[in-house]
């Protein structure tokens, strides 16, 4: 793989994870409820299920996706429904005690709730694995960088890990940013205000992944 074919490659993952989706607002809506440092589960459960999904892709089956309309469907609202459900459980839930006894602990670690690792590292992995479009992304995009007449494993891997670190490095600035405001909403909007605005976030990621388009390869009837 020549050097110019992996920078176009760069520029492009770039501009496609700098707009924010349902991984970004899910990395989000953690960071304000647990910190950003716990939050790096999340991001790995987010770019373990890519590596998976490249995998499916470089096998070849993620055709199944980019042509059955009704697979492709089964996963998206399934995502969807998810993302549903977390936002709404984050919303109505009554907040953990965080130990925050005035505002001047209100502007330190001490306004995060406790944070469990697993679960995050699942929530971040079954919300990218919700996502069918990325397996349609990585089997049709990663052939146009790829060079026929060179090893494929090597080609692979390069663009593989290429597009983890820009995903997981994505996930974690979205995220440190959306912390700062941890604080403020807290004082502004009392104890129940982050969750209620990090379920209110989750809603929208489960709006923006329902609106997420069929491959327009599908063929009538599928």
């Amino acid at each position: 793989m020549s050097l110019h074919v992996w920078i176009s490659f760069c520029a492009l993952v770039l501009l496609m994870v700098s707009t924010p989706g349902p991984s970004v607002l899910i990395g989000m809506s953690h960071s304000m409820r647990y910190g950003p440092v716990p939050t790096l589960m999340t991001a790995l459960g987010d770019v373990t299920a890519n590596m998976i999904q490249m995998v499916i892709a470089a096998l070849g089956l993620g055709a199944i996706l980019a042509t059955s309309a009704t697979a492709f469907q089964a996963v998206k609202w399934g995502g969807v429904a998810f993302l549903l459900v977390m936002g709404l459980v984050a919303f109505f839930r009554k907040p953990a005690k965080t130990g925050a006894k005035n505002d001047i602990e209100t502007n330190s670690a001490s306004v995060y709730e406790p944070a469990k690792p697993l679960r995050m590292f699942s929530q971040g992995f079954l919300v990218a694995a919700g996502n069918p479009k990325a397996i349609a992304f990585f089997g049709a995009l990663f052939p146009q960088f790829i060079n026929v007449s060179q090893p494929l494993l090597p080609q692979l891997l390069i663009l593989g890990v290429t597009f983890v670190i820009f995903d997981y490095t994505a996930v974690m600035v979205y995220a440190s940013a959306a912390s700062r405001l941890t604080p403020w909403v807290t004082r502004k909007g009392g104890s129940r205000a982050i969750g209620r605005f990090s379920g209110s976030v989750l809603v929208v990621a489960a709006l923006l992944l329902s609106l997420i388009d069929a491959p327009s390869s599908f063929s009538a009837g599928k």
